[in-house]
């Protein structure tokens, strides 16, 4: 059951990031990290704003959401009027050797020069569990979303000669060129506990990893060692988007034991980028084991290869990406590995002052593909498309953002689908205001088939400093 639910997740959490305009391609670095505090000026590197050797970033935000229709989970918890009213503060400590020291007292660093550290981190409680009573939801549901609280980014970053970079400790590594879909974005887990409703800061995870950047003319290439294993957060026992009563035992993959491997070459041009992708990594996505425990779920080593690009012209930017997967596995059918291609075609434009459009398609074909995949827990189409639809203006002098987001999965939104509507307003250069509605259209597979009556109204308050 939950197995089935999660890849659907994954589409969710990615399809509902905000919108960060246009995009040129001397940003588009497959494979290389890309920081995520959030506003732009907490986007600007702690080395471009100030000469000091550290820096202290973070926000303040509230941010809360309310049910349009009453309805209960699967455990019978109501979920009426006020479903959110979180309070999150977000730090983030980036430090550099002062570039003034003394050749003599940098002696110790040896041939590794340009030390840089990040140490970023979060916490937030949610005052609607209180003032809606706390007895009234599971333990499980306070737990994940009532309050807590994580370490982000913590990484060491250096430089070894003029062509060679390292990295080592939690991170995020974006490869591909969606805005909205995975196909070889598959590095960092996503946080999933509240489809639809994420804020850019909270979609990726950061996981602890050794990644070596070496250059050589226009392309990059990047070895990645990931010891640390973290998977996507999913809705839990007793949220409106879980639709059992009970959670199935799951077996993780040890820390440093099973670790993944990956690797990627990327080369920037005039006009367009290319990049090749590999990575031996474990399914976010768990499966019901087969055999004695049915109820265990496990997760399965995938391989895959694949390629993403972008490409301008005027005032439009075409992307791709392509990828192929084995060793994925299913409770129902032979019960032997099978392979996966993925391929998205997207496009953006940004020939209209202050609106940008973006359209992607989606494809995964499942080869070897059984009738009994369609079955419970599977929930598997030979065939499975995904869409998504975003359009973004700003108004009064680029003081109001508005966002109109649909993802839709299958040719005629079949399987289920997400409308978002978002505005913001910058009432100064740190303080935003924002409202929103986000609805569910129900499908045909889980767990889009539980979810038409989750629709909400959204609000938030945010200061950046």
């Amino acid at each position: 059951m939950r197995g089935a639910v999660c890849a659907c997740l994954s589409l969710v959490i990615t399809g509902t990031a905000s919108a960060q305009g246009g995009r040129n391609l001397g940003d588009a670095r497959g494979g290389v990290e890309k920081d995520e505090p959030g506003s732009a000026a907490e986007q600007t590197s702690y080395t471009e704003r100030t000469d000091r050797w550290w820096n202290l970033t973070g926000s303040l935000e509230q941010s809360g959401s309310a049910n349009i229709l009453s309805h209960h989970s699967a455990t019978g918890t109501s979920y009426t009027g006020l479903q959110r009213l979180r309070n999150r503060l977000n730090l983030q400590l980036d430090l550099k050797l002062p570039k003034g020291a003394a050749d003599g007292d940098r002696a110790w660093l040896g041939a590794v020069d340009d030390w840089q550290v990040r140490l970023a981190g979060w916490g937030y409680y949610d005052l609607a569990y209180l003032l809606n009573g706390r007895h009234s939801y599971t333990s499980e549901v306070r737990s994940s979303y009532e309050r807590d609280a994580e370490i982000g980014e913590m990484w060491l970053r250096g430089r070894l000669g003029d062509a060679v970079d390292f990295k080592l400790g939690r991170q995020i590594v974006i490869w591909g060129r969606s805005e909205s879909l995975r196909v070889v974005d598959v590095l960092n887990p996503l946080d999933n506990l509240e489809p639809g409703r994420v804020d850019l800061e909270d979609l990726r995870r950061p996981v602890g990893m050794l990644r070596v950047d070496a250059y050589a003319g226009d392309w990059t290439f990047t070895p990645i060692v990931i010891p640390e294993i973290r998977f996507d957060r999913n809705p839990v026992v007793g949220s409106d988007f879980y639709p059992w009563t009970v959670a199935p035992p799951e077996r993780r993959p040890s820390d440093v034991e099973d670790p993944e491997l990956a690797a990627a070459a990327t080369g920037i041009f005039s006009g367009w980028d290319v990049s090749f992708h590999a990575a031996w990594f474990w399914n976010d996505e768990p499966r019901f084991r087969r055999g004695p425990e049915p109820t265990l779920l496990v997760h399965d080593r995938l391989w895959l290869v694949g390629s993403a690009g972008n490409y301008t012209a005027g005032s439009w930017l075409w992307k791709y990406e392509l990828a192929y997967l084995d060793g994925l596995q299913f409770f129902n059918g032979d019960g032997g590995h099978k392979g996966r291609l993925d391929g998205m075609a997207g496009v953006e434009y940004y020939g209209i002052t202050d609106l940008t459009v973006v359209v992607e398609g989606l494809n995964r074909h499942l080869f070897n593909y059984e009738a009994v995949l369609r079955d419970e827990p599977d929930w598997k189409r030979e065939d499975a498309q995904e869409f998504a639809f975003r359009a973004t203006q700003n108004f009064l002098h680029e003081t109001l953002h508005a966002t109109a987001l649909a993802v839709i999965l299958g040719w005629d939104g079949g399987d289920g689908s997400i409308v978002r509507f978002d505005i913001e307003y910058d009432l100064r250069d740190a303080l935003k205001v924002g409202a929103g509605i986000l609805l569910y259209q129900q499908g045909d597979l889980p767990p889009f088939d539980a979810w038409s009556r989750n629709d909400r109204l959204l609000f938030s308050l945010k200061w950046s400093f």
